[in-house]
């Protein structure tokens, strides 16, 4: 038989409160881990079923036709084949939409969540900020006017935007997606 003096017995009660704690505070360190992996495995899954709400406005047409307008307008060969390359790119989105559409009508579950569900969203809407996404804007209010009357000041509000997006970036050297 072992026998403990009060002292032994008031060291080993310390260190039992001691290992105690530990165990807690580990026991809630995984648990805010655990639930840190299961939000990024959800994000991820999310992003596996649906996509990113980044890749869903980057697949507008207003981001699309702004992304062609910036490469095109680099020479004099682009300015001339952009309007050839926008209206491509316009019915070509035409026609995936009608597609999705139609897959839609099919099977109503392939429908996409709406941006605000994404885990990203926040993120995605500041490439709504970004130049492609302005030029694409204004093409396409340009487009929608009366008679098509907004084409004859489309170069002006695209040289607008350009200079009123180089002011506000400024600060941001290096920024490739701006």
């Amino acid at each position: 038989m072992i026998f403990t003096t009060a002292q032994e017995n008031k060291n080993l009660k310390a260190q039992l409160s001691k290992l105690s704690q530990e165990l807690e505070t580990n026991n809630s360190k995984s648990k805010s881990d655990n639930q840190k992996l299961q939000k990024i495995n959800t994000d991820l899954y999310f992003a596996l079923n649906y996509g990113t709400a980044k890749s869903r406005i980057k697949n507008q047409l207003t981001y699309k036709l702004g992304e062609a307008m910036i490469a095109n307008s680099k020479s004099l060969l682009g300015y001339i084949k952009m309007p050839y390359i926008l209206s491509y790119i316009k019915e070509t989105h035409q026609k995936e939409q009608k597609l999705y559409q139609e897959k839609i009508k099919a099977n109503p579950s392939l429908k996409l969540p709406p941006l605000e569900t994404y885990p990203d969203y926040n993120e995605a809407i500041k490439i709504k900020e970004h130049l492609s996404y302005k030029l694409g804007e204004a093409l396409i209010n340009a487009d929608k006017s009366k008679l098509k009357l907004g084409y004859l000041t489309l170069w002006f509000k695209c040289k607008n935007i350009t200079k009123e997006h180089k002011d506000n970036h400024k600060n941001i050297p290096n920024n490739p997606n701006h």
